[in-house]
C-alpha cells in the first residue's frame, strides 16, 4: 500500500546515504559532547531532526519493506545507541527522552513517506 518501486541503483544510493548518516549519528552520539546552546531541550530537537533525516533516506532504501518495520529498525538503532551511551564512559548518559525524540523523528519520516507514496500512487 505504501510502496514506491525504485530501481536497484537508486535504492543503492539511498542505502549508501543511510549508512553514511547512521555512522555520523553513531560518532556524534558516542563521542564526548560539545558545549550546547543554553536553550531548554534543544538536544531533543537535534535528536528528532537526526532521526527524521535518517528515516528520510532509510525509507527509500528499503522501499520494499513495510514502513512500520523500518520505523521499528530506526527505533532499535536509536535505543541501542542510548544503551551504549549508558554503558560506555564517553561522558554521555542514556536518556529515555532522547529515545522518545529519536522515535518521534522516525515517525515524522514515516508519515511523510506515507503521504509522499500515496501522492505518487495517485498521479501515476
Amino acid at each position: 500500500m505504501f510502496y514506491v518501486e525504485f530501481n536497484a541503483n537508486l535504492r543503492r544510493v539511498f542505502l549508501g546515504l543511510t549508512v553514511l548518516l547512521a555512522v555520523i549519528i553513531v560518532v556524534k552520539s558516542l563521542t564526548p559532547a560539545l558545549p550546547t546552546l543554553a536553550i531548554s531541550n534543544i538536544d531533543k530537537l537535534a535528536h528528532m531532526s537526526a532521526y527524521l533525516a535518517l528515516g528520510a533516506v532509510t525509507l527509500p532504501a528499503f522501499s520494499h519493506v513495510k514502513p512500520f518495520i523500518v520505523w521499528c529498525g530506526l527505533c532499535a538503532f536509536g535505543a541501542s545507541i542510548e544503551i551504549a551511551q549508558g554503558l560506555l564512559s564517553t561522558g554521555r548518559s542514556a536518556d529515555i527522552m532522547d529515545g522518545v525524540a529519536n522515535a518521534s523523528g522516525a515517525v515524522l519520516a514515516v508519515v511523510g513517506w506515507m503521504i509522499l507514496t500515496r501522492f505518487v500512487q495517485k498521479i501515476t
